[in-house]
């Protein structure tokens, strides 16, 4: 029996599906937290333009190090993800122990990919 699974990524803002070449991750912060959404070029285009005036407005806070983005400011980290969740899945389906969050064990992602290649 052959099996397909299928990333489907979708507008975080308004749920239209996306191809992966087309996801836009907008990082921001706000009240000293820090978000994403993964948005349409149109969306995203939308919440930049909301706050242009804001931004414009704002003063730069020096008063905390710039902090560094990480590895995910790009469709790639959200393909990685979506891919970990799928493999998660896959594991706990046949009954292998594997945590809800962190780093996969490099046994089960290969055990994986060997019975999807």
């Amino acid at each position: 029996m052959a099996r397909k699974e299928v990333i489907q990524y979708i507008d975080d803002l308004d749920g239209t599906p996306l191809n992966e070449d087309d996801v836009k991750v907008v990082r921001f912060g706000y009240q000293g937290r820090n978000y994403y959404l993964d948005l349409s070029a149109d969306n995203a285009a939308k919440f930049d333009e909301a706050l242009r005036p804001y931004v414009e407005k704002a003063h730069a806070d020096d008063s905390a190090p710039a902090t560094r983005t990480r590895r995910g400011t790009n469709p790639n980290s959200t393909k990685q993800r979506e891919r970990n969740r799928i493999i998660r899945k896959w594991a706990k389906d046949r009954g292998m122990d594997v945590a809800d969050r962190g780093a996969l064990p490099k046994t089960i992602v290969d055990e994986y990919e060997a019975t999807h290649s």
